[in-house]
């Protein structure tokens, strides 16, 4: 049944305990209609609320754990197909992979290139957030070994890759506190591999060649106490697994089909880093939770982080920075003052293009409520007389002794008006672009 914010706020406690994580009873209660929390996360339900309430109250895919608090990746817990209707909430994570082939200590250097995959991008950092740690043709002992030695140096979750089950039980148990993903069970390793999951509390992968099969195994794995589960699928059969994912997620989340409510991984690992890049921006697109790759260079890396990050951005909030003066470089009475929006899109571009520049400069950002220069223009968020009073508030006269300010070339028109009615007396158009700010600097700056 669905379930309204306020049925369920009716079988709450009403005690705005905050025990929960929310300020009040009825803020909780949103959140479970949401399907966004469980109502059992609420401490003090009563059991009859429980088994009336509880499963229809909780999400519709389950929301997975890998790795610790300290370091861990959470993917699922999502409600809607698409973005547009709402928002995707856990981003998908990649997965490098440590092939089995290496030596320990090139075992070792692949790893700390892993750590290093990582890029800042309109203000947040992007990266590698897990570590695939291939298996396959060691033995248990060793198996064991070089997780442990990974574990002493790795800030990053790991996916145990073999479908060997001894080889999977020594590893697994060497780094059983760490929560690794065992990856994966398949049909004919399944008992094993699900009593490894259960026995040492970690998630499981399962992978199986239908969905119905593959919904036999998921039954399987929670008849013996493993509740933490990703639905795996081959990458690199690109058309069937599109096909096979989409129909899965379509059944957990419009027809309330909770087998097969779970988040979903990929490998698309291949020796081509174009094909990868492509099949992995593919499935960031297509609801992979978990993409297993092998490359570690930015070409490659950035494309699909760059997906993700757009992708899993809300859509219901605009992504702004403050709204305040920036400093960029060694400023002084004598550089450059630019203003633009508050916009991160744009403030990040134009930062970036200042420093190429090599001038340092005093950038003003206007609130403009997350809009861009063009966008806050059209929609009346952005006046000349907004941009003086800005710069007013923000003190930036009293920072140089220079009464030169540079506009966005979109808005040519503020030039007289702010000439009119401020102390800045001299206004350059600037380029219509970011990219033509260090030219412009270079010959318009003196």
């Amino acid at each position: 049944m669905a379930l309204t914010g306020m049925a369920i706020y009716k079988s709450l406690p009403k005690t705005n305990c905050k025990d929960c994580g929310f300020p009040t009873c009825m803020a909780f209660a949103m959140q479970v209609a949401a399907k966004q929390k469980a109502l059992t996360d609420c401490p003090h339900l009563s059991d009859d609320a429980k088994s009336e309430f509880a499963d229809a109250s909780s999400p519709p895919m389950k929301l997975v754990q890998i790795g610790t608090a300290e370091a861990d990746v959470k993917i699922g817990q999502e409600t809607v197909m698409f973005r547009h209707e709402e928002k995707l909430h856990n981003s998908p994570a990649l997965a490098g992979k440590i092939a089995a082939s290496l030596s320990d200590e090139e075992a070792l250097a692949r790893l700390d290139a892993l750590h290093n995959a990582r890029f800042v991008r309109v203000g947040d950092e992007v990266r590698v957030r897990l570590a695939a740690v291939e298996l396959d043709g060691l033995a248990a002992d060793a198996a064991a070994a070089r997780v442990k030695a990974l574990d002493g140096k790795s800030c990053l979750p790991f996916v145990l890759m073999t479908d060997n089950a001894d080889t999977m039980a020594a590893a697994a148990g060497a780094v059983a506190e760490k929560r690794p993903l065992v990856y994966k069970a398949t049909k004919e390793n399944a008992d094993a591999m699900i009593k490894i999951a259960a026995d040492n509390k970690c998630p499981l992968a399962v992978s199986a060649g239908t969905l119905e099969e593959l919904a036999d195994l998921v039954k399987a794995a929670k008849d013996k106490g493993v509740e933490d589960l990703i639905l795996s699928f081959d990458g690199r059969d690109t058309a069937n697994t599109i096909r096979n994912i989409t129909i899965a997620r379509r059944a957990a989340l419009k027809k309330t089909f909770r087998t097969l409510g779970f988040p979903s991984m990929v490998d698309v690992s291949v020796d081509d880093a174009m094909k990868e890049t492509v099949l992995a921006t593919t499935f960031v697109a297509k609801y992979a939770g978990v993409i297993i790759i092998n490359g570690t260079n930015g070409s490659e890396l950035l494309p699909v982080l760059t997906t993700v990050q757009n992708i899993y951005t809300d859509p219901q909030v605009p992504n702004t920075v403050e709204a305040k003066l920036y400093e960029i470089g060694d400023v002084s009475e004598n550089s450059p003052v630019l203003f633009t929006t508050n916009f991160s899109l744009t403030y990040f571009c134009v930062e970036a293009e200042v420093e190429r520049s090599k001038i340092p400069s005093y950038v003003a950002v206007v609130e403009t409520e997350g809009l861009g220069v063009l966008n806050a223009f059209a929609g009346d968020k952005i006046s000349a007389e907004k941009v003086v009073k800005t710069l007013d508030e923000q003190g930036v006269a009293g920072k140089v002794n220079h009464h030169k300010l540079i506009i966005p070339g979109l808005i040519p028109s503020f030039r007289a008006e702010i000439e009119d009615t401020s102390e800045w007396k001299e206004v350059l158009i600037g380029p219509e672009n970011a990219t033509g700010i260090p030219a412009f600097l270079a010959e318009s700056w003196k």
